[in-house]
């Protein structure tokens, strides 16, 4: 171990250029680009794991003001589904599951969300209302506070984004 040099990058780099394997312009932009300060640089939980999740693909594209109709409709209608499940019993809770994945989903603006919710909105509706004119109605208007705000901001889901520079290539 003790053979091991203890250099630095910087006197590697002026080995480098004094070898002539570098020219002064390349050292000199590697040197600033190894003094340049750390508090530049994001952090590495920003590009990975769960702050990554949570931000949207879109560059963090702000959340329409008429989705949050949807997304607090929904919300309420998981809790109201919660509690019917001590009436109905245990099957509801696959209800509450997909309402909260679509919950989630359209939070993050994924278009599966956005297709699914239109889907089973219009599907939950329909079955709804041949249980009874009484029921059905009651599901239409909450399906209809979910559904409408979702497809008013279509352009949320469907974005496009800048070209990438060093392709051309559009992203999502």
């Amino acid at each position: 171990m003790e053979s091991l040099s203890n250099v630095s990058s910087e006197e590697e780099l002026r080995r480098l250029r004094d070898a002539g394997k570098i020219t002064e312009k390349e050292y000199q932009e590697l040197l600033a680009a190894m003094r340049k300060p750390l508090s530049d640089k994001k952090p590495i939980l920003e590009k990975t794991g769960i702050a990554a999740c949570l931000k949207r693909v879109s560059g963090n594209k702000r959340i329409p003001g008429v989705l949050w109709i949807a997304l607090i409709s929904l919300g309420v209608m998981v809790l109201l589904k919660l509690v019917a499940a001590l009436k109905v019993g245990p099957l509801i809770l696959i209800d509450v599951a997909l309402s909260t994945v679509l919950l989630v989903g359209l939070y993050l603006g994924h278009r599966w969300a956005y297709f699914l919710t239109i889907v089973f909105t219009v599907l939950g509706t329909a079955i709804a209302l041949s249980k009874g004119a009484g029921h059905g109605l009651a599901v239409l208007i909450g399906d209809c506070l979910v559904l409408v705000p979702v497809i008013l901001s279509t352009d949320y889901f469907f974005f496009k984004k800048e070209a990438n520079r060093s392709s051309g290539e559009f992203e999502k």
